[in-house]
């Protein structure tokens, strides 16, 4: 029988050390921008039945029957999307979704471009070679912000409408057209140009991304997740990605000049941290007194 207990013990053993990675994963980003944490979730594996449940008959009593479990096991290692903290940089290009909802964002080194989802909102403005285009709002690591344009005389982006890379271009207004000074982004996720003569115009508009089940995204490394069959994305047309306007249908509202902090807790995962080392202490004790149980009946002399 203790062959049996040993085989139950490892299966803790390497369950614990998969737990405690996963809360390594979480301290390791409490200062990640826009991370979200992970949990564990355990479950028992098969057991052995020594004796089925038995009804009760006669003078017969019946019996709720005896089973032994034979160990354990990660039943799902989920992320949490708890909501962050709001840091203010002051930085315009800086923006953080309050509530629930993600940035669509495009790697273009590939085609067709790939489609991520992110909540870290530290973009910046990368220098474009194309005429007419001063540069393109990007994530730290180059992948595209996605919108759509704004059509005069509407002065917001229509829900439903075909994503774009959001740009700043050279010039706009007019006839004639007019050199773009500066642009700012409002809290509607609102790109607005500001002309040389002093005007402003609204040119693009930020959109957001939702999910029926966004514990089943998949992490890819860089902030940024990957849509999965199971994770329903809510704002589609002909099974591509559209245009939906922050604040509305359940997406977050964007504030500028913020950014979201991990939602790490550092107390909750300090404690899982000595759970998940005690269950491994426990483990390892309960291999140690099996060996010796062992031991002891190989050495019984007859």
């Amino acid at each position: 029988m203790s062959i049996e207990s040993m085989y139950t013990a490892v299966s803790s053993l390497q369950a614990h050390q998969q737990y405690l990675s996963v809360v390594a994963n979480n301290l390791a980003n409490v200062d990640t921008i826009g991370f979200k944490d992970s949990r564990v979730l355990f479950s028992d594996a098969i057991s052995q039945t020594l004796q089925q449940p038995t009804a009760s008959s006669g003078l017969n009593p019946g019996g709720n029957g005896s089973q032994i479990g034979l160990g354990v096991g990660l039943s799902s290692i989920t992320p949490l999307f708890t909501q962050g903290s709001l840091m203010s940089t002051g930085v315009p290009t800086d923006l953080a979704i309050s509530g629930k909802g993600f940035f669509v964002v495009k790697d273009p080194t590939v085609a067709p471009a790939s489609t991520y989802y992110t909540r870290a909102g530290a973009l910046n403005l990368q220098n474009s070679s194309v005429a007419g285009i001063q540069g393109y709002l990007v994530t730290p690591t180059g992948q595209r912000v996605q919108g759509a344009v704004i059509t005069a005389p509407a002065t917001a982006a229509a829900n439903g409408a075909a994503l774009a890379d959001v740009t700043i271009p050279t010039t706009a207004g007019g006839p004639p057209a007019l050199n773009v000074t500066d642009y700012n982004i409002d809290s509607s996720g609102r790109v607005n140009l500001l002309l040389s003569d002093g005007s402003n115009v609204p040119w693009m508009q930020i959109g957001l991304q939702n999910f029926q089940n966004p514990e089943a995204l998949l992490k890819v490394g860089q902030n940024l997740y990957q849509a999965s069959l199971a994770s329903g994305a809510l704002f589609t047309g002909g099974g591509t990605d559209v245009f939906q306007t922050p604040g509305t249908s359940g997406t977050g509202n964007l504030r500028s000049g913020y950014l979201e902090q991990s939602n790490v807790d550092l107390g909750t995962e300090f404690s899982n941290m000595i759970q998940a080392e005690r269950g491994l202490q426990a483990s390892a004790r309960v291999i140690t007194t099996s060996d010796e149980v062992m031991q002891e009946l190989i050495n019984l002399k007859h």
